[in-house]
């Protein structure tokens, strides 16, 4: 399986709000690359009905403002026994959260950190190969300078997990 291009509202092409400035064709590219990143520049100018040139100087635009951030491939975790996964909330002293969520960003295990809103400050999102790693993980957690606790789910089942963004909406 592989990865579909990660797109951002990053810098526009006339510092506008981004959304405006994509046309429907920058739109159609998007919503192809995302469904399959390795489509060939020949086959999304083949199915929009332009020339590759043209397909080809638009996606380096849309790569260059950002739009779309890399190409990887989608690993399957569970064919890889990388399936343990868990949420972990995270209670820090006040003022301090965003000092941790960037001491977290060098934790390999620990796929997604988000600052939100309420109690607790952070909600991060780990994969492991076994629960052991999960508890040694949560052992180092603990000492980080400005955790105050944390609080534990793992997940039984994941029923869904993509990076796709609904494009949709943007037409």
């Amino acid at each position: 399986m592989w990865y579909y291009p990660v797109t951002t509202n990053a810098v526009s092409r006339t510092d506008l709000n981004a959304e405006e400035d994509l046309d429907e064709i920058d739109l159609k590219i998007l919503k192809i690359l995302q469904a399959d990143g390795r489509t060939a520049l020949s086959e999304i100018a083949r199915r929009l009905e332009m020339g590759t040139a043209t397909i080809h100087e638009r996606v380096n635009s849309l790569e260059g403002e950002g739009y779309i951030r890399e190409y990887r491939a989608v690993l399957d975790p569970e064919l890889l026994h990388v399936n343990e996964v868990a949420f972990v909330a995270i209670h820090t002293t006040a003022g301090r959260s965003s000092e941790v969520a960037e001491r977290l960003v060098e934790e390999p295990d620990v796929q997604e950190i988000h600052e939100i809103t309420g109690d607790p400050d952070l909600l991060v999102k780990v994969r492991v190969s076994e629960r052991s790693d999960l508890t040694t993980l949560l052992s180092e957690l603990g000492r980080y300078d400005g955790v105050e606790g944390t609080t534990t789910n793992v997940a039984l089942r994941s029923v869904k997990e993509e990076n796709k963004l609904n494009l949709n909406g943007h037409e």
